[in-house]
């Protein structure tokens, strides 16, 4: 099994370069052969890399997910498993060479500079901290690339506005296709972090029963990760309701999708850096039914690939 991910760790860089590379010949020039074979061949490495993590989970018997850059392979796949969802189903793969080539550089990072994880921390055999932090990992990701369409709609509709009719102009969809790519990514997203939270708060009681009552103590649904979450929640599903029934449509809806992403990004900074939390999994020592527990890894509540 070793020898396996060894050769996981090394093909899914160049397979995601691949990827990236197709991508970007098709953004380029629209030829035929990219547009028959890129999504097929990136549904091919989602495939193959989800079956590595499985792997790779069942060779050591908990989530895959107990480094920084065990989470950075994961947010590589969950970044191209997201964007294949996006492009299904609006048909439109002209914009598939920036989050593809997103994908390759975490994938990168992370392939180039695995390490084995000494002491990984016991919560990550714990199924229902496991699918907490897959739902999260999954909901940030949606967003994430709702903000990076934004972004691209932005770009595009400023080089209407000053007549600028280049790359950009010639290749990627129209102003609206890219807006409802980015609403798209908040339809799949908000429905993700509302089943994490939700799970979130089902493990967390299930974890007070396993803990001292010092330990059990620290546990709050009012953590300031678990607050700023719930008000992200609202804001993006508020958003949804303005698009679908107020009218909210082009540059205001997708500057908001803009400043909405960074306020949260800022926000989650600052609460890992200088508010207290039980999300830091450092105070919860010992005191369980079960031998001592370090918790020190929490990979949930990040919008930018933070370890949280």
């Amino acid at each position: 099994m070793t020898m396996v991910l060894s050769v996981a760790n090394t093909l899914l860089p160049l397979l995601y370069l691949l990827v990236f590379g197709t991508y970007l010949w098709l953004f380029r020039s629209d030829n035929p052969t990219p547009q028959r074979v890129a999504s097929r061949l990136a549904v091919a490495v989602v495939l193959l890399h989800l079956a590595a993590e499985i792997a790779r989970g069942l060779a050591y018997s908990r989530l895959p997910m107990g480094s920084k850059l065990e989470f950075t392979s994961a947010l590589a796949l969950a970044i191209l498993a997201t964007y294949l969802f996006l492009e299904r189903r609006r048909r439109v793969k002209n914009t598939g060479w920036l989050p593809t080539g997103m994908a390759f550089l975490l994938q990168f990072i992370a392939s180039a500079f695995a390490t084995e994880l000494p002491q990984p921390s016991p919560l990550l055999k714990d199924p229902g901290f496991a699918g907490h932090a897959v739902l999260v990992l999954l909901a940030y990701t949606a967003l994430t690339l709702s903000f990076v369409y934004a972004v691209l709609y932005l770009l595009l509709a400023r080089q209407l506005g000053r007549h600028q009719f280049g790359l950009f102009f010639r290749r990627l969809p129209s102003l609206d296709v890219l807006e409802r790519m980015s609403v798209g990514a908040v339809e799949l997203g908000v429905p993700l972090l509302f089943a994490s939270l939700v799970l979130g708060h089902l493990w967390m009681y299930s974890l007070a029963d396993k803990l001292g009552p010092a330990a059990a103590a620290q546990l709050s649904p009012y953590d300031p990760k678990i607050l700023v979450s719930w008000v992200l929640l609202l804001g993006y599903a508020a958003g949804l309701m303005g698009y679908r029934f107020l009218g909210w449509r082009g540059r205001r809806m997708n500057v908001m999708a803009v400043t909405a992403f960074v306020l949260v990004v800022m926000t989650m900074g600052v609460i890992r850096h200088f508010v207290p939390s039980f999300h830091d999994f450092k105070q919860l020592q010992t005191e369980r039914t079960e031998p001592p527990v370090r918790h020190e890894v929490l990979l949930a509540y990040s919008p930018a690939g933070e370890d949280a």
